[in-house]
């Protein structure tokens, strides 16, 4: 019998995880929803989902996991709406980037039996500098090699967690176990901060004096910051992300101020030798960051090593193994 994950939010993350969910077919049957019928049908037809429910409720009966892959903002609506029809024992993986207030929502709204843990993967180095959104920019391989968080909640069953981290796997991830406080203030600092700065820019710059000048002279340096705010879905999301982290972005943006002010200073003074070396000490920081991406090089604090977490030649089985009461029979590498 084959596990059902239900899939709701079909856009880049939903897409490249039914995509990367396609390898096990004889394992997994993916079941698929979105808001938007015609994004719903574009994901079967790449193949993301095995078949697509346009009603919400209806889309997580039977589920084992339900993948809530939407912005912030539809999280608890969404809760509302399938915690009637979620079947006991199952597992809901939240990839928005809230986990402490995604947790709060699941205690509040879920009924006694279902577990709810918060995830976010990170995107392959070899993807990191697209632009593309949506399902055109979904890939099976967007996760392989690269860290996955894994919020479990306090009091959560061993299994739900077991469960949890081999679904990662499955992913081609790796999962790494952290708690809600920390994973906000590490997807505050890296994913909504990042956003909160191109809008910045775009306020700062489009639209004012001399802008239709300008338009044209707009180089690379300037597209892919700003790149950021292409997304034309994620307003409301990522001002729900900042509200929800308001105690980490509030701290970060008083630092990238204190930051800003510092080489207002040295260019005020003309301190050029001081300019240059935070500059060169910029640009040294970031090639090392992104050349250890690339080279897989970077290993965080909890690191879990595959072989420690699961078989990685009989993913799918152990995750079925995990729903249907098979692990006391298999053993796991010590």
């Amino acid at each position: 019998m084959a596990v059902q994950v239900t899939i709701i939010g079909l856009g880049q993350i939903g897409g490249s995880i039914g995509l990367a969910l396609a390898a096990h077919k004889d394992k997994i049957k993916r079941v698929g929803h979105d808001k938007d019928p015609d994004a719903a049908r574009a994901a079967q037809k790449a193949d993301a989902v095995d078949r697509i429910e346009y009603n919400l409720p209806a889309s997580v009966e039977g589920s084992d996991v339900v993948v809530l892959a939407v912005p912030l903002n539809e999280v608890r609506a969404t809760l509302e709406f399938i915690r009637a029809d979620l079947k006991e024992d199952a597992i809901v993986l939240d990839a928005s980037p809230a986990k402490r207030q995604g947790e709060a929502w699941a205690r509040e709204l879920l009924p006694a039996g279902r577990s709810y843990l918060g995830l976010y993967p990170a995107i392959n180095p070899a993807h990191l500098l697209e632009t593309g959104g949506g399902l055109d920019g979904a890939h099976a391989e967007l996760f392989a090699d690269t860290t996955c968080l894994v919020c479990p909640s306090a009091g959560l069953s061993e299994k739900a967690v077991r469960v949890a981290t081999d679904f990662v796997l499955l992913l081609g991830a790796n999962p790494v176990l952290s708690d809600a406080i920390e994973a906000d203030g590490l997807l505050s600092t890296m994913l909504t901060l990042p956003k909160l700065l191109a809008v910045s820019l775009v306020d700062l710059t489009m639209d004012k004096p001399g802008w239709k000048d300008a338009i044209n002279l707009a180089s690379r340096s300037y597209a892919m910051p700003v790149a950021a705010t292409f997304d034309r879905n994620q307003a409301d999301g990522l001002s729900a992300s900042a509200l929800a982290n308001r105690d980490n972005l509030v701290r970060l943006l008083d630092a990238y101020i204190a930051s800003l002010r510092g080489l207002r200073e040295d260019i005020q003074n003309e301190q050029g030798d001081e300019l240059e070396k935070k500059i060169r000490a910029a640009q040294e920081k970031a090639l090392d960051w992104l050349i250890d991406r690339h080279l897989e090089a970077y290993r965080p604090p909890g690191w879990m090593e595959k072989g420690k977490t699961s078989d990685n030649s009989s993913f799918g089985a152990r995750l079925k193994q995990s729903f249907f009461g098979s692990l006391g029979n298999s053993k796991r590498d010590e």
